[in-house]
């Protein structure tokens, strides 16, 4: 929020200091000071040769930023304050008002630390300085709130095909990391889209997003979650009110905090496997219930992404799968055929089975059970599995003119195509290659992009 005017007098507390290469992706605590009687900070970070965060963008510096209060720096403390990446470089904390994503309260007397993350350096080093004014009488604009449900508009859709299930996106990000959107907009953009529930899963929050949206009178169900972003990879955790170590980018660093999330009940996503996505490096940590096969626009990279998740069914644990948008520019939609443009909540969508009454716990008891598949949009395609194990039995809706796969561990096993808006496909056992363990579902349309993925269908 570089809209924020500094003030005309000196700042009263300046540091600096430069990184080379060696330190990249490596954070560092810088400590500073806090006297009694402050009830408001201004921090401004600058550096040089700066550029944007994108994997792709090169021959620069980047610099991730946080920040941590009196309380302390360790693992899960109450001190952490927020970490707004590379996004924010100056920043307001005060007794009632913070700039997102840090969060507020009385700025207490003692040592506070700058968490400084040099992501990238380039030739000419990092040069960063950091300058604190101390009560400097800010005003912050007030957040915008949610209008009424029924002034909102909302979509025609068709209904799911089925009873009992319910379109989603559990990815999406807002102000209080690096998209452009408030939370209670958010909710507003997932009622126009058609949606029943969302997850917002801020980079590294440390402010849930409970309380900051409409909740009941017809809006769509919160899934409170945090993407922990380390420069190792990224996974979500939803369900919880923690924010979990995202300093230690080593197998053993991620293996604490996935482990500390499922200490907390929390539900474990492994994110987007895939070049850019970033990648995930240690494919030795352990936990997850699900995998993200599938992120922001298909032709993402996607295909690596379905890839990592086919091959971990081989394994002794195999995982299900889930989608998320990772929606960050609010209200700026591109499309499938369009992939390099800002993605759109609910593409994809993740479908959900919940019986009883929906809420975020039994959204994400699906998750965990595999009780989902995934589609190109809330639109569709639907596509539901009604076999038994001893065959295949598939309920296809909103897929005319599109083609089913099915895919055994080592390839295609079937294909058909589909001739109808609602149609049922039945393959038994006999007509496929013996011993296959299981068979996954796709939905494919001509020319070969990917409509909707299902779970693994395990063959008795």
């Amino acid at each position: 929020m570089t809209d924020i005017p500094l003030p005309d007098t000196p700042p009263q507390v300046t540091l600096g200091g430069i990184f080379h290469e060696e330190h990249q992706c490596a954070y560092e605590h810088v400590p500073f000071e806090v006297p009694e009687s402050v009830d408001q900070l201004l921090i401004d970070v600058g550096y040089n040769d700066r550029i944007d965060s994108s994997p792709l963008a090169r021959s620069g510096n980047t610099l991730d930023i946080g920040l941590f209060d009196e309380r302390g720096i360790e693992s899960r403390s109450p001190g952490f304050r927020g970490w707004s990446g590379s996004v924010q470089t100056r920043i307001v904390v005060g007794t009632e008002r913070a700039t997102p994503p840090y969060r507020a309260g009385k700025p207490g007397a003692g040592t506070w630390h700058m968490l400084l993350g040099p992501y990238k350096i380039g030739q000419n080093g990092l040069r960063w300085e950091v300058r604190i004014w101390l009560n400097p009488e800010i005003a912050l604009p007030d957040e915008k709130h949610a209008p009424d449900i029924d002034s909102v508009w909302r979509p025609y859709l068709p209904a799911p095909a089925e009873p009992n299930w319910y379109r989603g996106d559990l990815h999406v990000h807002t102000v209080y990391s690096d998209g452009t959107a408030t939370p209670a907009e958010i909710a507003v953009t997932a009622v126009e889209a058609g949606l029943h529930f969302y997850g917002i899963t801020d980079h590294n929050r440390a402010q849930s997003p409970v309380g900051l949206v409409p909740q009941g009178d017809e809006w769509p169900v919160l899934v409170p979650g945090v993407e922990v972003t380390t420069y190792a990879g990224h996974f979500n955790v939803w369900g919880t009110e923690h924010w979990y170590e995202f300093r230690d980018p080593s197998a053993e660093g991620l293996q604490g905090a996935v482990d500390a999330a499922l200490r907390d009940g929390g539900t474990v996503s492994l994110n987007h496997p895939k070049p850019f996505g970033p990648e995930w490096e240690f494919p030795e940590v352990t936990g997850f219930h699900v995998i993200e096969a599938w992120n922001s626009w298909w032709a993402r990279f996607n295909a690596a992404s379905l890839e990592w998740w086919h091959r971990q069914l081989g394994s002794e644990r195999p995982l299900p799968m889930v989608a998320g948008s990772d929606m960050h520019e609010h209200r700026l939609f591109g499309a499938p055929d369009r992939p390099l443009e800002p993605t759109r909540i609910g593409w994809p969508t993740t479908w959900a089975e919940v019986d009883g009454e929906l809420t975020a716990e039994a959204v994400l008891a699906a998750v965990r059970e595999g009780r989902t598949f995934v589609s190109e949009s809330p639109s569709g395609p639907q596509l539901y599995n009604l076999g038994d194990g001893s065959e295949v039995r598939m309920r296809i809706a909103g897929a005319d003119g599109q083609a089913l796969l099915l895919i055994g561990p080592q390839g295609v096993v079937h294909a058909e195509g589909i001739t109808g808006d609602d149609v049922e496909s039945f393959v038994p056992s006999s007509r496929l290659p013996g011993d296959l363990p299981f068979v996954r579902p796709e939905i494919h349309a001509p020319g070969g992009a990917v409509k909707a993925l299902g779970q693994a269908i395990w063959l008795r």
